[in-house]
């Protein structure tokens, strides 16, 4: 089964990738190493804190957008998310309350994604979840970094 037959069997859909609003890439790639640019959850997230305007599960919805839309970008430029042989990092900010604690609660909408689409322990990357706190800005933003296939 694809990656994108993974993705309609759960019920999700690959968005179009965002359009770049700077001088940047979507995603680049040297070797056999890519990296996916930083993310937000732009069609259906609305902004704000974790902890104050958003809770832990709308967070977790918005990291699973930022998700998708990192694997759109791969996509957009590897031509298929089946070139993917592991995911070895993300690296997530939640924009957070001050005091909330929670943070990787909040990603785990990312993570599990990867899970659930290339399995245990492909889809398991090394993680980080670091609070921002920026008041009226989208609730996450992440990036990835995966290995291809030969």
């Amino acid at each position: 089964m694809s990656i994108e037959e993974r993705l309609k069997a759960l019920g999700l859909e690959l968005p179009s990738p965002p359009n770049y609003k700077g001088n940047y890439v979507g995603a680049k790639w040297a070797g056999n190493i890519a990296f996916s640019c930083g993310q937000g959850p732009f069609a259906t997230t609305k902004r704000g804190m974790v902890g104050k305007e958003l809770t832990i599960e709308e967070g977790y919805k918005a990291a699973q957008e930022v998700g998708l839309n990192c694997l759109a970008q791969l996509k957009r430029q590897l031509g298929s998310l089946d070139r993917i042989k592991q995911v070895l990092q993300v690296i997530g900010f939640v924009n957070s309350e001050v005091g909330f604690m929670d943070q990787p609660k909040v990603l785990n909408g990312f993570t599990d994604l990867l899970v659930n689409l290339y399995g245990d322990p492909e889809g398991k990357p090394a993680r980080a979840a670091l609070p921002i706190h920026h008041p009226g800005w989208i609730a996450v933003e992440a990036w990835m970094v995966v290995e291809l296939k030969e």
